[in-house]
């Protein structure tokens, strides 16, 4: 949950927040939840109180530490625009996402009304340039963040593990500020046809469910991903197979074993450097 991470499309993790609640069926089986609620109830335990929301302010500083420029996974062991974390505290880790211009973030969410809400307002992006400001007396900030929305160095992604919240979810991001928006089709519950939204989207990511209780994703799944991706010049990403395909073609349990895969599939792509775009 720091500097690090196993995560495939990332080189580290940052969680001022911990906790969440599920709002769709790519919940159902969350890793982070699983992992978190190992620990309820263990005194002193960092997880003592499970997967319930919790802030972390120790923790927001964080980036600001390194060094070494590195692509961010925001938030993975929560979701930054849960209603329960309040609109200062998103505001001051933007704050330190426009201090830490060296890093590239990635904010993943599936609550795609209060982002677009949020991150739309005016006084939000006030609360985010006097938090910026207040930061530069620490002498780390770069005084170029200071005004510049949406900030160039977030990406920002909606989850779409079917159709429906694909329908619903993707929309709503195109209609939001942003430099970079992705699409997170994991775990991938379906055939989705996003074909009608590549043009205007920088990155997808594909990947099965891994884990108890893990739901198969159907190769064709993630060939029409990486096809229609291709076809209109889209860097896709896919992460993992998941643990019922990837143990029938001898891919390991999370489908991970790039070797065993489709060739067709080993496709694991980024996106350039993006100038920051403003919603239509």
């Amino acid at each position: 949950m720091s500097d690090g991470s196993k995560i495939e499309w990332t080189d580290a993790t940052w969680n001022p927040v911990t906790g969440c609640t599920k709002v769709s069926a790519g919940c159902d089986h969350c890793y982070a939840e699983t992992f978190a609620e190992r620990w309820r109830g263990t005194p002193g335990h960092h997880f003592e109180n499970g997967f319930d929301v919790t802030l972390r302010p120790e923790r927001l500083m964080q980036p600001l530490r390194w060094k070494k420029p590195r692509q961010v996974f925001v938030n993975s062991m929560s979701d930054l625009f849960h209603e329960a974390i309040p609109d200062d505290f998103v505001a001051k880790m933007f704050a330190v996402m426009a201090s830490a211009q060296r890093h590239t973030f990635q904010v993943l969410t599936k609550r795609h009304g209060r982002m677009r809400s949020l991150l739309s307002s005016p006084a939000f992006q006030d609360a985010v340039t006097k938090e910026t400001t207040a930061l530069l007396r620490t002498g780390q900030p770069d005084f170029r963040a200071i005004g510049e929305w949406p900030l160039p160095n977030v990406w920002l992604g909606v989850s779409a593990e079917n159709q429906k919240w694909a329908d619903i979810r993707i929309p709503a991001l195109l209609d939001t500020p942003a430099a970079v928006r992705f699409v997170s089709a994991e775990p991938l519950l379906g055939l989705l046809n996003l074909t009608p939204w590549l043009p205007r989207l920088s990155w997808i990511i594909a990947g099965g469910e891994s884990g108890s209780g893990a739901r198969p994703m159907d190769e064709n799944w993630a060939r029409a991903i990486v096809w229609h991706c291709h076809a209109m010049g889209i860097p896709v990403f896919v992460k993992q197979l998941g643990s019922v395909l990837g143990r029938s073609l001898g891919a390991g349990p999370k489908g991970g074993d790039w070797d065993a895969w489709p060739e067709d599939l080993r496709v694991r792509e980024f996106p350039a450097t993006a100038a920051p775009v403003r919603a239509a």
